[in-house]
């Protein structure tokens, strides 16, 4: 049975549950990156790949469907080990990533950036 401190919050909770994971099947990952793009594809042209607690912020900006299947992979993988991909309720996406240095659980979303554009 797994040692899990019950007097975490909800995020330290997931974070050592996400212990147990193995890292995502290389088939599945890549079945969910070709979701997740035609998604983005089809539903703005603006999306940000956000994790707070490491401060890393990238904003894709989707030129061709293409080109978004082609950066995606490597800007997920070049974090850590792909732990899972859940598309949420909101439509945004919750993935889970073990840094590969540290082996620390960490939580990025993926979700429609188009409000946080100024185009003048």
């Amino acid at each position: 049975m797994p040692d899990i401190d019950l007097g975490l919050n909800l995020y330290d909770f997931n974070k050592q549950a996400m212990n147990q994971l193995e890292p995502m099947d290389p088939i599945e990952f890549n079945k969910r990156v070709k979701e997740i793009v035609s998604e983005m594809d089809a539903k703005s042209k603006f999306w940000m790949l956000l994790n707070n607690e490491r401060k890393d912020y990238t904003v894709f900006i989707i030129l061709t469907k293409e080109g978004i299947e082609n950066e995606i992979k490597p800007t997920l993988t070049n974090r850590g080990q792909i732990l899972s991909i859940d598309k949420q309720e909101d439509d945004n996406y919750e993935i889970w990533i073990r840094d590969f240095d540290t082996k620390e659980n960490f939580v990025y979303y993926l979700f429609d950036y188009s409000f946080g554009i100024v185009k003048a």
